[in-house]
């Protein structure tokens, strides 16, 4: 997984376009946790149920990935990661190591968007 500033996404879209991945985005739900966050991720990666609500699911639809994507390898770009991360961290921790331990998925993270007025 890398992590970034929310400001380097262009960078990042830019950059896995260009390696040929296919490109998905998602967004930590503003006040979600472990399970809320899970479902935008499975729903965002075109994975099967129950992988939306079972974290064994998960990872183990997750192992084919390649096949989900017609034998592409993925981007998924995570906005507002960092969200998750402050406000339940083992949650963060229990989907980065699943989504870690992918095959053929690639993950950026991306903090919080500063607004204006913000150092």
């Amino acid at each position: 997984m890398i992590l970034l500033p929310a400001e380097r996404l262009g960078d990042a879209e830019a950059h896995f376009a260009q390696a040929g991945y296919a490109l998905t985005t998602v967004t930590t739900p503003p006040a979600g946790g472990l399970r809320e966050t899970q479902a935008q991720l499975a729903h965002a990666l075109r994975l099967p149920e129950p992988a939306s609500t079972n974290l064994d699911a998960m990872a183990d639809t997750l192992r084919d990935l390649r096949d989900l994507w017609d034998g592409q390898e993925v981007a998924l770009l995570w906005q507002e990661a960092g969200a998750l991360a402050a406000r339940d961290g083992r949650a963060w921790w229990i989907l980065a190591e699943i989504l870690d331990d992918a095959d053929a998925l690639a993950v950026v993270a991306f903090g919080a968007a500063r607004t204006s007025g913000q150092p």
